[in-house]
């Protein structure tokens, strides 16, 4: 069965349609009334202490919004039909009775219901809802603003009663909730203003705590009232109605500190004890926090044409200065390119070998004295020994990198594994001794052996093997630090090119890029061919029309990860389809 599906792109603008994900109005606000810092907004629910924050502050603009709902509508409706027939196969296989399976049926029925933007607007989430995903401590809440409460209520209802059966009701401060219990958990839905409230919570909350997880009581200081957010978004570049964060130093803290309040009662439950952890421990796992002290993301353009974001893993000083010495120069790599596909990246290895060894040598001479440490210093100190034992090859230390670049194939047909019929494609490697590996090139192809190739970056053609993808010539070229070869009809000119192209700076870790239409167009058809009898013929129809979808949403998608002073860095642009 067909199992690369990589549906997350335009399963995100899905989320950003439906107000729950990343995605800002295009207006320019000054701080002092920044959406980051309304406190009579969102995050005025949302603790100054908060480990971690995502979500909408602001609605999308309306020239975003007309270009993805129509699509979105589309992908909800081929969700819509993929439940139906997966439920229907589950209760075939299950052998479920008529009367249980026409009451799962109805249930389903009044689900999909909602699969579609006329049905969410029934149950009151619009283009303008915003919603925010925080937490409370350690307790995630999920909040999503409504048009109108009582409808996203009646929604409820209404599946309640196609099951029929209510879930749990109880009531805090005058406000009442619905909620589902397992294992001393509680999951809780409420209504409350013209919010849906939804979070965890262990059974044994108080009245008074619950009440602070719900926000009926707000924080003594709220995130948009410390500021920590705008500093975000200034610092990085970031729009001002979103921005993400994940701090580690406090994730860290929640455990390493004695429990207070709603954590206290959540750590309880999970049978944890911070009380095991003497000072010294505390003192090591902080330092380790410390590295990677915090996650920030957000997005520096959302419109009709492109969507542009960045999420940086942060570094210590350091750390980060040692990490950007672990790439090195590729030609070509990091630019964007027009064909099907481009995936490339770039390692120093010696300065990757020589952070391991130095980090582990500093550790044997001052090893973590935390018991809880014990393991994981262990398994460094094997990794080093074999290591030690078995040496890096001296050629992979020549190894810089490499740059495959797809423009075009024909004939391809990934569900019934045929290989292309043409392809127009070049490939380079960035090595150090590049004449070496071309010598040992010649003595495996006996077609490369008759030419002379200097280090000049000419292209030269040589005939290869008969294969099944019926690609009888390619080119080769190569200077000193590189050698390329391209099955392009323009390799003359592309390779030549490639080898003398600037790559990006900093030199990326890692770079893809793809062309969004064909790349979905290709799983799509592979998914309706696939002969494994895993799966029905309808289900990969239906799972076929999932994708079909997605190649309406982009035109390219470019990422690029890259090790910088601010740490780990991954940018994203898509630019949308038209």
């Amino acid at each position: 069965m067909l199992k690369i599906v990589d549906a997350r792109p335009f399963i995100w603008l899905l989320v950003c349609a439906l107000g729950v994900a990343a995605c800002g109005k295009s207006t320019e606000e000054p701080e002092s009334v920044s959406p980051l810092t309304d406190t009579s907004g969102l995050l005025r629910y949302v603790p100054a202490d908060t480990p971690y924050v995502f979500g909408t502050v602001a609605p999308p603009s309306d020239e975003f919004m007309d270009w993805v709902e129509p699509r979105v509508d589309r992908l909800l409706a081929a969700y819509s039909e993929l439940l139906r027939i997966a439920v229907s196969e589950t209760q075939a296989g299950d052998g479920e009775d008529s009367e249980a399976a026409q009451q799962t049926g109805a249930v389903v029925d009044e689900l999909r219901s909602l699969m579609s933007l006329e049905g969410l607007r029934e149950a009151g989430v619009t283009r303008d809802s915003t919603a925010i995903l925080y937490g409370n401590g350690l307790l995630p809440v999920l909040r999503v603003t409504l048009s109108d409460a009582s409808l996203f209520d009646d929604a409820i209802s209404r599946i309640e009663a196609k099951a029929g059966e209510q879930l749990a009701v109880a009531e805090v401060d005058g406000t009442p909730y619905r909620y589902v219990e397992d294992e001393g958990i509680r999951v809780v839905i409420a209504t409350i203003g013209d919010a849906l409230v939804l979070t965890v919570a262990p059974m044994s909350l108080d009245d008074a705590a619950l009440a602070k997880l719900l926000g009926l009581t707000l924080p003594v200081q709220s995130i948009a009232d410390s500021g920590e957010l705008r500093e975000i978004a200034n610092e990085y570049g970031y729009r001002h109605e979103y921005v993400g964060l994940v701090d580690t130093i406090r994730l860290a803290d929640t455990f390493i500190d004695e429990p207070e309040g709603l954590d206290a009662l959540l750590l309880d439950v999970m049978g944890y004890d911070a009380g095991t952890l003497d000072d010294v421990c505390k003192a090591e796992l902080r330092s380790l926090a410390q590295i990677a002290p915090r996650v920030v993301a957000g997005y520096e353009e959302v419109s009709a044409e492109t969507i542009r974001s960045t999420t940086v893993i942060e570094l210590r000083d350091d750390i980060a200065a040692e990490f950007a010495g672990f790439v090195a120069a590729v030609p070509g790599l990091g630019r964007s390119y027009d064909g099907l596909f481009s995936l490339g990246m770039s390692i120093n290895a010696e300065a990757i070998r020589s952070f391991f060894d130095t980090h582990v040598a500093a550790l044997r001479e001052n090893p973590w004295e935390c018991e809880h440490l014990a393991e994981f210093q262990n398994g460094l100190y094997a990794a080093s020994d074999r290591a030690l034992a078995q040496p890096v090859p001296p050629v992979l230390y020549d190894f810089h990198g490499f740059l495959a670049v797809v423009e075009d194939m024909q004939g391809f047909d990934l569900g019934r594994k045929q290989p292309p019929e043409s392809i127009d494609a070049s490939f380079l490697l960035a090595i150090d001794n590049a004449q070496g590996l071309l010598a040992m090139g010649q003595v495996m192809i006996p077609q490369l052996a008759e030419m002379t190739i200097e280090p000049d970056g000419k292209a030269h053609r040589f005939d290869l093997p008969q294969a099944e993808s019926g690609v009888e010539s390619a080119w080769i070229a190569l200077t000193d630090s590189a050698i390329a070869v391209s099955v392009s009809e323009d390799a003359e000119t592309v390779l030549p090119a490639l080898l003398q192209a600037e790559g990006a700076t900093p030199p990326p870790f890692m770079s893809m890029g793809l062309d969004g239409a064909r790349y979905y167009t290709l799983l799509a058809e592979a998914m309706r061919e696939d002969d494994d009898d895993e799966m029905s013929e309808e289900m990969r129809k239906a799972v076929s029309d999932v994708i079909t979808v997605g190649a309406e949403f982009y035109e390219r998608l470019q990422i690029d990860v890259a090790f910088t002073e601010r740490g780990i860095e991954i940018d994203t642009d898509m630019s949308l389809a038209d």
